[in-house]
């Protein structure tokens, strides 16, 4: 989809301390072996911060340097992978309370590494149709640091040949259609619902397995159901063909829409890697040279799920390493399995 007017105002990121990999090894919690072969070099780590607390800084950031007002804001939405606070309580309330406050709705999404641009794609809908709507705010954040999960190890057992540990990060951006130094030139969204099996595994669905004080291991969910449904290994051959496809077309649509070609994008942002096999695999088909991702700051910071992308974004525009003219693509793909792209213009660069 191309859209003609959806900015980017304002772009940020909040990160807790980073946690060496070197560390966590020696302490036993992270494989020698693993670290080795996955490439990542630290972890950010929130302690007692909650996953909220970062989503807020992240929005506090991010509306100062829109530039807009509180009163500005007509749509707030907030996401996380991770439980978030109490049951029975709304995040995204939390979210907006703290950062604009006022009326405006107050919504939560999960859809976990996509929802940020899942995110933009909803708001560009609400302020396209409401003529009173100019601004919105949509945020994400996770603190992994609990033990009904491993941070080190949730992956482990599936080969997906990226390996993954998770970090705790909150971000935030604020979407006009007025203006912004970023322009939004096409979004696309789309999913591969026949695989959402894949995720879900052989666990019971009521009650949740969490309810019930199990620990949440995707990994080894995944290769639990492959090997009891396809021992001949067929199935996962499958699912990278699908992936790999279906994420290629998309990248590709984007492009399209947008009018530029592979050699028109200047830097992406994707779901955080250690290892360059994983950007090689994303970016090669599109004929994107693998350098043009970003591997180091990935690799620094573990995947922070539904926040690689507003890191990557932020990371891009602080240390001048886009100018104006310039093209970034921006790739997710979550959780069972969807996908999202969109093609944002480099229009200014602003004094962050």
């Amino acid at each position: 989809m191309r859209t003609d007017n959806l900015y980017i105002a304002g772009v940020a990121a909040r990160v807790p301390e980073l946690f060496p990999v070197a560390e966590a090894v020696r302490r036993g919690w992270y494989d020698a072996g693993r670290a080795e072969a996955e490439g990542w070099t630290s972890v950010a780590v929130a302690g007692g911060l909650s996953a909220p607390e970062l989503a807020a800084e992240a929005g506090v950031d991010a509306l100062k340097r829109s530039g807009l007002g509180s009163d500005e804001i007509a749509l707030v939405l907030h996401s996380g992978v991770w439980h978030q606070g109490p049951d029975g309580w709304f995040p995204a309330h939390y979210v907006q309370d703290r950062v604009t406050g006022g009326t405006a709705p107050a919504i939560g999404l999960h859809q976990g590494c996509t929802a940020v641009l899942d995110g933009i794609r909803l708001a560009h809908g609400q302020l396209t149709t409401d003529p009173t709507a100019h601004a919105a705010l949509i945020t994400a954040s996770d603190n992994f640091g609990t033990p009904l999960v491993d941070r080190w190890n949730y992956a482990d057992g599936w080969g997906s040949g990226r390996g993954s540990i998770l970090g705790d990060a909150g971000g935030a951006v604020v979407v006009s259609t007025e203006g912004g130094p970023l322009r939004v030139r096409a979004l696309a969204l789309t999913s591969l619902s026949s695989w959402e099996h894949l995720y879900r595994g052989d666990e019971a669905m009521y009650p949740p397995p969490i309810l019930l004080g199990n620990q949440a291991v995707l990994g080894s969910r995944m290769a639990s159901y492959v090997a009891r449904h396809d021992p001949d290994g067929g199935l996962l051959q499958a699912v990278t063909r699908d992936l790999v496809r279906a994420r290629t077309a998309l990248a590709r649509q984007v492009m399209e829409e947008a009018g530029v070609g592979p050699g028109d994008i200047t830097r992406v942002t994707h779901v955080f890697t250690g290892h360059p096999r994983y950007l090689a695999s994303l970016l090669r088909p599109l004929g994107i040279p693998p350098e043009r991702g970003l591997l180091d700051l990935g690799r620094a910071h573990g995947h922070l799920t539904s926040t690689d992308q507003v890191l990557g974004l932020s990371h891009l525009m602080e240390t001048g390493a886009v100018s104006p003219g310039d093209h970034i693509l921006m790739m997710a793909n979550g959780g069972s399995i969807s996908l999202a792209c969109a093609v944002v213009e480099v229009l200014d660069r602003p004094d962050w």
